[in-house]
């Protein structure tokens, strides 16, 4: 898998050897810290009248604040990996 994803980005093995490690630590650290707070603010925002789509955006800019609030830098594909985390885990 890492040398599809290798070759598909372009990199080397060596360079994907290197950086994945530290890419996957940055993921994990910020997914694990927001998604407390995702889970809360998407079982909040369930009750309301909002489009899914609405929802998502307010869950988005919600998070971008906790994280910033937290001294966490963290991009917004994150976030919102996390938004949707929350989301399948309350269809659950």
């Amino acid at each position: 898998m890492k040398n599809i994803l290798a070759k598909i980005l372009g990199v080397s093995g060596q360079v994907w050897n290197f950086y994945a490690p530290l890419l996957r630590a940055l993921f994990v650290t910020g997914a694990s810290a927001l998604l407390p707070i995702a889970l809360d603010v998407v079982g909040n925002l369930a009750q309301t009248d909002k489009s899914g789509s609405e929802k998502r955006e307010e869950a988005v800019g919600i998070l971008k604040q906790a994280a910033v609030r937290q001294g966490l830098s963290v991009t917004e594909s994150i976030i919102r990996f996390t938004v949707e985390s929350a989301v399948q885990r309350m269809r659950i």
